[in-house]
Parts: C-alpha cells; structure tokens; sequence
C-alpha cells in the first residue's frame, strides 16, 4: 500500500475533511466546516490529507496563533485500519516540514491525558512537551469523547534547537480506564479524569512539564 500526503488548500480539496471527522470522533456538530478551512488557510493555516488512492486515510490540519513562530495543530485523524501503521507520525513529521519552511519553528495542539497511546506519539515519539493543562477545555463533545469533561493537556513541539533537558522528575500513575469506557464515560473513566486532573494540573501550573509516558506502567514522566 502506497500513501500520498497531499496538501490541501481549495474548497473542493478540503470537502473529505468534515466526513472523516464524524467518522473518526463520531460526533456531528464539532467539525470544522469548508467555509472555515479555507478562511483559516488562506490566513497562514494548513491541512494535509493522506490518500491511499482516491480514499482519504489520514489528515492533519493547524491554523496561525498570536505568536508568528507557532502553529497550531487542531487535529490529527488516522483510519482505523491504518492506525499502528506509523501514519499518524509521518503525518506529524511531514506537517513539521511545512511549518519549517512556511515560518513556523514550533507546533501546538492538545490531547485527551487519558489517551496514552496519543501520548506516546506525542511525549515519546515526537518529543513534543505537556505545557499546560486545561480542564473541560472544549466543553461537551460526545462521540467518542462520551460526556466526560474535555480536559486536555497542551504539548509544544519545538522543531528547531536542542532537545531540553531537566533537572527534576517524577512520576504519576493513570488509573486503567479503556476507550470504551470513556466513550460511555463510565464511572471509571470519570474517576481517572479527576485523579489525573487532581495530580496533574497542579504541577504544570507550577511550571513542571509532561516529558514522557510509559504505556506498560501507565505512568506519565514529569520533569523541570
């Protein structure tokens, strides 16, 4: 299988991205219509689709911050049949590229902290860093999301420098919560969101930083 990354700028070009959204998050008001992909392009954003053919596999898209040198990253969609596949990271690395040669020296975006396999490609793989934490961050959104508080954690990927380096770490323990749970937002999965909110938030508020998880142990790495 071969698939193509493509930049995509027109409004015809951009049409797959809401479908494949409410596809991927399964809910039908949150996803960024035409109209404001083009709007948020032409003013410095970008999106990017992967094609394995004509079907569309995988996408990223980011619009221009107050801050010139950052990108913001909004989504990162994979197709289930692709995921594991190294897609997700390709993408990343590829939307990286863009943003070096568009101006852009680093990204942002957020992630749900409960979700540990986007955490390993973020901390881990990309070596973005968790900045801040944000609690019910976008409010209620359903779908795979269930209705559970949307906290999300912030990462910052510096793409040109050396990676940081820290003087103190330790490390916090994620309660054993499943997607499944968290899309019916079961009483475990609102469990694990307070205990992470309660043991995290406070930190990062102080200036720590999110550098690392380990899948197996389910600990995240804190450092400064």
């Amino acid at each position: 299988m071969t698939v193509e990354l493509r930049i995509l700028t027109t409004a015809d070009e951009l049409a797959v991205l809401p479908e494949f959204e409410k596809f991927i998050w399964g809910g039908a008001d949150e996803m960024v219509s035409v109209n404001m992909l083009v709007a948020t392009i032409s003013e410095g954003g970008m999106a990017m689709g992967a094609f394995d053919g004509d079907e569309l596999v995988g996408c990223a898209y980011g619009f221009a911050t107050h801050d010139p040198s950052v990108l913001h990253s909004h989504y990162l969609a994979v197709h289930p049949r692709m995921r594991g596949s190294g897609l997700g990271e390709r993408i990343k690395r590829e939307q990286a590229e863009w943003c070096l040669a568009n101006g852009y020296t680093s990204m942002r975006w957020t992630f749900d902290p409960l979700q540990l396999t986007n955490a390993h490609l973020n901390l881990n793989k990309l070596g973005a860093l968790g900045i801040a934490y944000h609690v019910n961050h976008y409010g209620a959104l359903g779908g795979i999301n269930g209705s559970l508080p949307s906290d999300r954690l912030t990462v910052q990927w510096w793409l040109t420098g050396a990676r940081r380096t820290f003087r103190d770490t330790f490390v916090l323990t994620v309660p054993p919560v499943s997607p499944e749970q968290i899309a019916a937002a079961a009483p475990e999965a609102f469990a694990a969101r307070l205990a992470i909110r309660d043991a995290m938030a406070p930190h990062l508020a102080d200036g720590w930083m999110v550098s690392g998880v380990d899948l197996a142990a389910r600990t995240y790495t804190l450092s400064r």
